[in-house]
C-alpha cells in the first residue's frame, strides 16, 4: 500500500459525508451522515463542525451587513479569497486550521462551538471496546 491509498485518510470533500449535501453551511441543524458513513467516522465529525463554522461565520456575516463576497474583500489572510471561501462554505474543500483560527477572531459565534457537547460525541465507550 501506497501513502495516500488508504480509503479512510483524512483527505475529502466534507459534504460527501452527509445525508443532504445542499444543507452544509446553510442550516443551524446538525447534519445527518451520508447512509455509508458512521456518525463516529473523524472525517464526518469534522464535516459537521466545518458546517457548524461555516454557517456561524454566514450568520454573523449577515448580521454585520455583509455578504460573503463583501466579507472577503475586508480580509487581509492569505487564502482567504472569495472562490476559496465559497468552497469552505459548501463542503466542497476542507477547512484548514487557519481558517478555523483566522474566522474565530472574526465572529465571536465560532469560538463556543469548539467547546460545545453538541461538536464532539461520547466515544468515550467506542474507545474501551
Amino acid at each position: 500500500m501506497t501513502v495516500g491509498s488508504d480509503p479512510r485518510a483524512f483527505r475529502f470533500e466534507p459534504r460527501s459525508l452527509v445525508a443532504e449535501p445542499k444543507q452544509f453551511g446553510k442550516t443551524s441543524l446538525p447534519l445527518v451522515p451520508a447512509t455509508d458513513v458512521d456518525s463516529g467516522d473523524p472525517r464526518f465529525l469534522a464535516a459537521q463542525l466545518q458546517h457548524r463554522v461555516a454557517n456561524a461565520a454566514r450568520e454573523a456575516m449577515l448580521a454585520n451587513g455583509h455578504s460573503l463576497e463583501s466579507y472577503a474583500k475586508l480580509m487581509q489572510a492569505p487564502g482567504m479569497a472569495y472562490d476559496r471561501l465559497v468552497r469552505i462554505q459548501r463542503g466542497e474543500t476542507l477547512m484548514q486550521l487557519a481558517d478555523l483560527v483566522n474566522w474565530a477572531q472574526h465572529f465571536d459565534n465560532i469560538k463556543p462551538l469548539l467547546a460545545d457537547t453538541r461538536t464532539w460525541p461520547d466515544v468515550a465507550n467506542r474507545l474501551a471496546d
